[in-house]
């Protein structure tokens, strides 16, 4: 929808009666979605989706969504990985995160191209595709933001693309030169993801930190962590750490004091994790001039859409690289899944999400289970 409806829809909002608000609502994007399919010849299409309606409540909803124009692909999805960082972000309303509703999670999703609109050059119905789109039934994208499965990944590792992406960006301006240590602090997704990265650009040890050891059995995998330090444990020393290279895949200002703490003189640390927190009576700089450290932060929306340059590689050409590595074996993230679950138990995973995840990495929602699959059919 665009903004400025949004913000209609939320200026009439008040003035609707409560009871009445649910089928205003319905209505009012109804009409809407029609109206947008009149106006560009294009039909309307009916799917399932995961909704946050208010913090930490998620529902899987109904919804339309108008079939591709021109440049887009419409995708029925087969899988969607959730992102537990930003995703519980929102849900939980953590600091730096959106804090408005309705919210339509997911960014990082597998499935089978349905239609092709005008210009979208390279796709064809039945193809196999990975890409940004919601945790939903089925959806449009840009063609641009799409990528072709190569033949031997299957669909569910495929479904990493997008925080596969943002992995190898934050690797890349690590400079891991073979031999180096790799301490990666955070054991979530993006932590579990730089683990098997480290390695297979040849790191001689990769030590997983985090602060208590419940994700330790998944960390230590085979493709993982060499060792598994818990920084609650009351004989975590990080100076023992000596790390060439710290991948700080957090975001919190503690994380990143013990990330600087963790690296040897003269190492490198990365800050990979979304900042969330604040940072004051921290003197950052002081600790960085102490050891001389160098500091580099990483984000995808440092990628260039499409041009290599120089020590920065195209958002297009890290999610072909991160589906070739799956393809030649180089990288393998099925031992991550901890939780494969149909849509309609959504309610489930995110209140597990609220309360911080527990043991589970990654969390695959598989659209080809449930009331979503079921209905459509």
């Amino acid at each position: 929808m665009p903004r400025w409806l949004e913000k209609l829809l939320g200026a009439l909002f008040p003035y609707v009666p409560a009871p009445m608000r649910p089928a205003f609502k319905r209505a009012f994007l109804w009409t809407l979605i029609r109206v947008q399919g009149l106006a560009s010849g294009r039909g309307v299409r009916q799917g399932w989706r995961i909704e946050f309606l208010d913090f930490e409540i998620a529902y899987l909803e109904p919804f339309e969504y108008l079939r591709p124009g021109p440049g887009e692909i419409e995708v029925a999805a087969h899988f969607s990985a959730v992102s537990p960082g930003t995703e519980r972000a929102v849900l939980c309303g953590l600091p730096g995160a959106r804090r408005s509703f309705p919210y339509y999670p997911g960014y990082s999703c597998a499935g089978i191209v349905e239609r092709a609109g005008a210009r979208a050059r390279g796709f064809r119905p039945g193809d196999r595709v990975a890409g940004r789109l919601k945790h939903a039934s089925a959806g449009t994208a840009a063609a641009e933001l799409l990528f072709r499965v190569p033949d031997g990944v299957g669909l569910e590792a495929a479904s990493f693309i997008e925080l596969g992406i943002i992995t190898l960006q934050g690797m890349r301006k690590a400079r891991i030169a073979p031999g180096d240590r790799v301490a990666v602090l955070g054991q979530g997704l993006i932590g579990q993801l730089a683990n098997r990265i480290a390695r297979a650009s040849g790191a001689g040890e990769v030590i997983a930190v985090a602060p208590s050891r419940a994700r330790a059995p998944v960390s230590m995998r085979p493709g993982g962590a060499d060792r598994f330090l818990a920084s609650r444990d009351p004989d975590f020393d990080p100076g023992a750490v000596l790390a060439d290279v710290v991948i700080e895949a957090v975001g919190t200002p503690e994380a990143i004091v013990t990330a600087v703490r963790c690296a040897r003189r003269g190492g490198r640390v990365v800050l990979l994790g979304s900042s969330r927190g604040l940072s004051r009576g921290i003197d950052l700089g002081a600790l960085l001039q102490q050891g001389a450290i160098e500091m580099v932060g990483a984000h995808i929306s440092d990628l260039p859409a499409v041009d290599d340059s120089p020590g920065r590689h195209s958002y297009r050409h890290e999610g072909e690289l991160f589906l070739e590595m799956l393809r030649c074996g180089r990288l393998s993230v099925d031992e991550l899944v901890t939780w494969r679950a149909a849509p309609d138990e959504c309610n489930a995973v995110y209140e597990k999400l609220a309360r911080g995840g527990g043991e589970h990495v990654a969390i695959i929602l598989d659209w080809r289970r449930g009331r979503a699959t079921r209905e459509a059919a």
